[in-house]
């Protein structure tokens, strides 16, 4: 039994670990993803300081109380 355990552990590794695309797959995925994860969260916080920026000069040019 421990050698059908063993040669279905060796043949599971030949098919995914061992196997150039699926690695070159793997490694994309794990590089990509918080790429992209990162990506999105600073563009929102770059579109929130540019609201936050719009206002404020806006706010600059109209203010709310006359000398």
């Amino acid at each position: 039994m421990e050698i059908l355990n063993q040669e279905v552990t060796q043949e599971i590794l030949r098919l995914t670990w061992r196997n150039p695309p699926f690695m070159a797959i793997s490694i994309a995925l794990i590089w990509l993803i918080p790429q992209l994860l990162i990506r999105k969260i600073m563009s929102v916080n770059y579109e929130k300081k540019k609201l936050e920026k719009q206002k404020d000069k806006i706010g600059k040019l109209y203010p709310k109380t006359l000398k």
